[in-house]
């Protein structure tokens, strides 16, 4: 891999962090265990990585033996896909960021939000109960958020969730509205989301045959369910509030 790290030695660990030890490849590896199969997909789960960087990950990945580039040719998009030795890294990462959830304190973080990677995340969790209408839509609107990043549209059909950043005009079905630090806490399970509706800190507005059952279509993030180490034990990582460089 380009630019990859070289420890010189035989033991297991190192060789393996010579492949998955340089910057953004773990999150890659994440958008690509999630089901992203095409470069636009993956790049929206890393919006802060540039496309030229992705690029070149994904080529150092595939000469790893970590996926297959298929291209669909006459225009189509090309698909990339995880080899086997790709698929088994799963428990790996998925340990990673439990860990994560559990040991690092995160709130520093928070002054920062990526709103895009955020949405791109909901997206993957949300789900539409059998009997809502066909096509479900939900309006956030995040008011603190950065110029053009304020509103974002999810639009649930039986078998996908589209996300727009542009309004695709359909009836809105629910509409959120919450500051963007709120609702990544509550995403990310660090604060419960009936109590943050109750003191009105996330208003959700919509017929109550839609609203009451917010909890259930909404979901929260895949590792909401691991509690927080308290304060006094957690890690602190150096840099966290800072934007990272692409």
């Amino acid at each position: 891999m380009q630019g990859r790290p070289r420890y010189g030695q035989y033991c297991p660990l190192s060789m393996a962090a010579e492949i998955m030890g340089t910057r953004w490849t773990l999150l890659i590896l994440r958008e690509l265990l999630e089901g992203s199969t095409s470069f636009n997909e993956i790049s929206r789960g890393v919006p802060l990585m540039s496309r030229s960087l992705l690029s070149q990950r994904l080529k150092d990945l595939e000469a790893a033996g970590l996926l297959h580039h298929r291209d669909s040719g006459r225009g189509r998009t090309a698909a990339y896909e995880l080899t086997e030795a790709g698929r088994a890294l799963g428990g790996v990462v998925r340990s990673i960021a439990e860990w994560g959830q559990e040991w690092i304190d995160t709130e520093p973080s928070l002054d920062d939000v990526d709103t895009d990677f955020l949405m791109w995340d909901m997206r993957r969790n949300v789900r539409r109960p059998p009997n809502f209408p066909e096509r479900f839509v939900v309006h956030f609107h995040f008011p603190d958020a950065a110029e053009k990043k304020t509103d974002h549209w999810l639009v649930m059909k039986t078998d996908e969730v589209d996300l727009c950043y542009i309004d695709p005009g359909f009836e809105i079905d629910v509409s959120i509205e919450a500051p963007i630090k709120d609702m990544t806490r509550v995403w990310m399970g660090w604060h419960p989301l009936e109590e943050a509706i109750e003191r009105g800190v996330i208003l959700v507005d919509g017929p109550p045959r839609y609203t009451r059952s917010v909890r259930t279509w909404l979901g929260l993030s895949s590792v909401s369910g691991i509690r927080k180490r308290p304060p006094e034990m957690r890690l602190l990582v150096a840099g966290a509030h800072r934007t990272p460089a692409r």
